[in-house]
């Protein structure tokens, strides 16, 4: 009897556990800042990640305005405190008309999980040769998980 209430109780908290942390993988939308990271001042943002064990890949979509949007390729890790930190790799061009971002990005972001939905939150920062330059650009990233309605 004692070892059924034992696996019971393993199972009742390791089950969903790792239910949820398959969430991680599919689209997120939200706002990334721009002007430091106490700025208000943001542009929308999606990111699609897939994760392979501690492995996070993805692709970033920044809407600079209706006609530019820029577009990366991701690649990071995801750590045991459900933080990750991925970087922006390489830029896809699709639009083919010489436009080219003035810097790739480097994310922090702390992985919450609720009832309510899952929300990465976090800091980016210009990904820089220079560690301590004081004009690299900086701010702040907000995503909510997208749910899907697919029955």
């Amino acid at each position: 009897m004692t070892r059924l209430c034992l696996l019971s109780f393993a199972l009742f908290f390791t089950i969903p556990l790792s239910a949820q942390q398959l969430q991680l993988d599919g689209l997120w939308e939200g706002t990334i800042t721009v002007g430091g990271i106490t700025s208000t001042k943001g542009y929308p943002v999606q990111i699609y990640l897939e994760r392979s064990g501690r492995k996070v890949t993805g692709r970033s979509y920044v809407y600079l305005s209706k006609n530019r949007v820029v577009e990366m390729n991701m690649a990071g890790h995801l750590y045991e405190d459900l933080s990750i930190y991925i970087d922006e790799v390489t830029f896809v061009d699709r639009q083919k008309d010489g436009y080219v971002p003035p810097f790739l990005r480097k994310y922090q972001l702390s992985w919450n999980r609720s009832i309510n939905g899952s929300s990465l939150n976090g800091y980016w920062q210009e990904d820089r040769k220079e560690i301590f330059a004081g004009d690299r650009e900086r701010g702040r990233i907000f995503l909510k998980k997208v749910v899907s309605n697919k029955a």
